[in-house]
């Protein structure tokens, strides 16, 4: 299915725009530091619709990190793909309609090979078996189906995705720049093994003390390891535990 709406023309010819936006809306592909414009010959598939399953640009964000096939099977349904090609490949997109981020809908957002190869195929199986009771389907229908068959060997075997700066796509600028509601997950910070003094000195003892009967740490103490001119020194100190019931074995 294509659109009969047209924006604005660049140097690839009209761009392909959001269907049924009022006034028409192109499409934005973000790639690396930038946005792309995408030319209207590229889309071989117009989804019928953005997906409304995601309410926020923290959800949106979650799901974009992730590469979880369960994750993303509620949003890789045909009606919500978008099928783009170029002369580096042709690559599965979708786009999602998130509630107060009218321009979102026009971001166009990757389903990765890893996605495709694990749900494309059962919900394509599960679309048929629930199409056997309806009408044969229509030509646009048939289209948006068909991208379901999509394989990363066969379409884009070569990238991860089609590059756009290679296809040489007009850079988003200026007054057409657009904001989307995408908000990044908060990095999680990791704790490095032996970044606690108690983690470094077990470490250590792990690292220089292989065998039990090479030192024995002698009862209510502590200890340090260092290694000064390739020798080993082993430290022992007494606790203050150990020092107070010395004192008062004295007393007595």
């Amino acid at each position: 299915m294509t659109s009969t709406q047209i924006v604005a023309h660049n140097s690839n010819g009209p761009r392909a725009i959001v269907p049924r936006s009022a006034p028409p809306q192109s499409y934005l592909l973000p790639f690396g530091k930038h946005v792309y414009h995408v030319p209207a010959s590229a889309v071989k598939s117009y989804p019928k619709w953005a997906n409304q399953e995601i309410k926020t640009g923290e959800d949106l964000g979650a799901l974009l990190a992730t590469k979880a096939p369960e994750k993303w099977k509620p949003f890789c349904q045909p009606d919500y793909l978008c099928r783009i090609e170029g002369e580096t490949g042709n690559c599965v997109y979708t786009t999602f309609h998130v509630p107060g981020w009218p321009d979102e809908r026009r971001f166009l957002r990757l389903i990765s090979a890893t996605v495709a190869a694990k749900n494309f195929e059962s919900i394509k199986d599960e679309a048929l078996e629930k199409a056997k009771a309806d009408p044969p389907l229509k030509k646009h229908q048939q289209v948006r189906m068909d991208v379901l068959d999509w394989t990363k060997e066969r379409d884009c075997p070569n990238r991860a995705q089609i590059n756009p700066e290679i296809e040489k796509w007009d850079v988003v600028t200026g007054t057409e720049l657009a904001k989307s509601c995408f908000k990044a997950p908060e990095p999680k910070k990791r704790v490095k093994p032996g970044s606690s003094a108690d983690e470094g000195l077990e470490a250590k003892r792990k690292q220089y003390i292989c065998a039990e009967e090479f030192v024995k740490q002698p009862p209510g103490t502590t200890y340090k390891i260092n290694e000064v001119g390739g020798l080993l020194h082993v430290l022992f100190y007494r606790t203050a535990a150990t020092c107070v019931a010395e004192e008062d074995e004295d007393d007595q």
